[in-house]
Parts: C-alpha cells; sequence; structure tokens
C-alpha cells in the first residue's frame, strides 16, 4: 500500500515500517535515544546495520533502507549456509558492542545479570539475505541489557528453529552448526538456555502491554505470548530427543 505516510512495508506486528525512498521510517518511543546511540556506535565496527538519518517531520525514526530477501519463519528455513552467516555476524556483533555503555532506557524486558546490550529479537523476520550471505539486520527496537547465550539460545529459538517441530534431528544438527558458528558455546548450553529465555518474553509481553507500550498491546492482538506458550511446550516435550542427538 502507499500513502503519504510512504509505502508500508510488510510484516512489523509490533510498530510497523514505511519505506520512503532510500528510507526507512518507524514510529519512535522512550528507548529511541539508546537505540540511536547503539547504532551510531556500530558505524564502521559492523557491517548490515541500518544508519540513523534522524527524524522526519511526523516525528518517525529515519533509518537507511537494507535491501535483501527476507525468508518466511514459517513456511520456509535458513539455509545452513544462512544460518552460519547470521550466526557469524551475531559474535561479531558482541564484539562491536563490547566497549558500548547506555544508561537505556530500553524498551526490552528487565534482565538480571547482563553483561551487554544485544540485538535481542533476532531472527528471520528481522534478517535479510543475498542469496546465503547476510546482508541487513534490522528492527533494533527490543536492543538492551542481555548476555551472549540469551542471544544465541533466542536466535536458535526462532532460526534452528527451536519453536516448529522440524525433526529432532534436524534440530540437533542446526543447533551444532550455531554453536560451531558462534564458537565457544556448545550446543547443549544453548539448548538449556532457550526455555528461560522464552519464560522472559511470556511474562515480558503482558507486563509491557499492561504499562501501556502499544506495541506490545499489539503482540497481544496477535495472539501472544499465547503462541509463544504452546511452541515452549511443544520444544520442552522433545527437548531431551534434541538433546540425545547432540
Amino acid at each position: 500500500m502507499r500513502d503519504d505516510l510512504g509505502e508500508r512495508l510488510p510484516g512489523g506486528n509490533v510498530t510497523g515500517a514505511w519505506r520512503v525512498g532510500g528510507t526507512v521510517r518507524r514510529s519512535t518511543g522512550p528507548w529511541t535515544p539508546a537505540v540511536h546511540a547503539l547504532l551510531r556506535h556500530l558505524v564502521g565496527r559492523l557491517e548490515h546495520v541500518p544508519e540513523v538519518e534522524g527524524l522526519d517531520g511526523r516525528g518517525r525514526e529515519v533509518l537507511t533502507y537494507l535491501p535483501g530477501r527476507i525468508v518466511d519463519e514459517d513456511t520456509e528455513l535458513l539455509t545452513d549456509a544462512q544460518l552460519w552467516s547470521l550466526t557469524r555476524w551475531t559474535r561479531e556483533m558482541h564484539c562491536a558492542v563490547s566497549d558500548f555503555r547506555s544508561g537505556g532506557p530500553w524498551r526490552f524486558y528487565p534482565v538480571d545479570h547482563w553483561t551487554m546490550i544485544g540485538h535481542n529479537d533476532l531472527g528471520p523476520y528481522n534478517v535479510c539475505f543475498d542469496g546465503d550471505d547476510l546482508v541487513g539486520v534490522f528492527d533494533w527496537d527490543l536492543a538492551g541489557p542481555s548476555t551472549p547465550l540469551m542471544e544465541l539460545a533466542f536466535l536458535a529459538w526462532n532460526s534452528v528453529p527451536l519453536r516448529r517441530a522440524i525433526g529432532v534431528r534436524e534440530q540437533a544438527a542446526r543447533l551444532t552448526l550455531v554453536a560451531q558458528a558462534y564458537g565457544d558455546v556448545s550446543a547443549a548450553q544453548i539448548l538449556d538456555a532457550v526455555p528461560d529465555r522464552v519464560r522472559l518474553v511470556l511474562r515480558g509481553i503482558p507486563a509491557a502491554a499492561a504499562a501501556g507500550d502499544p506495541g506490545m498491546q499489539n503482540l497481544l492482538a496477535f495472539g501472544e505470548p499465547q503462541r509463544s506458550r504452546r511452541a515452549l511446550e511443544g520444544l520442552l516435550a522433545r527437548i531431551d530427543a534434541i538433546r540425545g542427538h547432540l
């Protein structure tokens, strides 16, 4: 669709986005200054990240548009090469943020004992590819306090994916690929971290919605966190079988 706001981009269950020429426009929140500081910190340190161009006349943030193909998370799987590319980028991102400091405020849910600022929502819906090569990572609104293991757990949840029943042998193999691509972590460690990372979502979405976050209220309307709760129940039913193939 096109209107005076620009061309509405597909997806965007939380806030939505509009393309205007070579830029993307998105609504802002109290977390936007911290997110913009993070993105500016990453300029020259990390590839495939949008650059901040400021705000438009409607008060929307203006970011550079990242072209590429988005893999449909419900009907497709990332190829092994795409999964490797995304995970290697994640390792590079964690190195790039190691010296970043900000007091927020952040939109992401409260995290105890955090060690870094992470993206916190890595999955097929927030990345794009040129063939097997990662070329863009967007929607940084949930960036905030995290840990490398939490980030990898949610990446595995969305991108192996562990949230879908694609077969325990394949999930184990793809989880092993993630661990090898990142390094310094085992597939079993990532797998064991997934349930608690998903439970953070189960608690965080309704709490943020009740506090007045319109994006989280939109997620409630789209069936969250019930969908994630059912998917987690499915994972817990097969998690021992996955672990047995690691």
